[in-house]
């Protein structure tokens, strides 16, 4: 069945109907290319469902990513849903952090406008977290404003947020960052 259809018409059993997308992604850069372009152009729901897909696809070979580096950097710009959001940050957070520096760059004030918005979505946020906080192992001098906004953005923040602040602070001070 061709992706579109099946972003669009099935919301039931997604591990079974998208599994055939997530191998076949994992394995053919053209089917990986047809699941980034509806996660990162399509409708809401191809867009949603597309980037559950990527999220699959980034467990398996997040190496097939690497060569994305500049459409996944590029797409923060303009996502549309949560959910590629999500999944970039998340991908950045758990794997290779971008090659380029003026994507390094455009990476880390992304991270830093989102900690610092109280009212986004704390799957972002904290993810945020953990690129800024990779993000000052290669540029220390990063540490202290990570420090301070990880401390402002604790004071509202969820118990999740709170965890995940926490780690990274005793990290950075246990590294002598801060």
């Amino acid at each position: 069945m061709d992706l579109k259809t099946t972003l669009n018409k099935f919301s039931i059993d997604k591990d079974h109907v998208y599994d055939e997308w997530i191998q076949g992604a994992t394995m053919y850069s053209e089917k990986l290319e047809e699941v980034m372009e509806c996660a990162f152009n399509g409708n809401d729901k191809e867009r949603k469902r597309a980037c559950w897909i990527l999220h699959h696809v980034s467990d398996r070979r997040p190496e097939v990513f690497y060569a994305k580096e500049k459409m996944m950097i590029d797409q923060l710009k303009r996502t549309e849903t949560q959910a590629e959001i999500r999944f970039i940050l998340r991908y950045y957070s758990k794997y290779r952090l971008p090659r380029h520096q003026e994507r390094e760059g455009l990476l880390t004030d992304y991270c830093f406008n989102v900690l610092m918005t109280p009212h986004d979505s704390v799957a972002p946020r904290v993810y945020s977290m953990s690129v800024l906080h990779k993000l000052a192992m290669r540029y220390p001098e990063l540490a202290h404003e990570l420090e301070t906004s990880i401390r402002w953005a604790l004071e509202n923040g969820s118990a999740g947020m709170v965890s995940r602040g926490n780690k990274v602070l005793k990290d950075l001070k246990r590294r002598q960052l801060i």
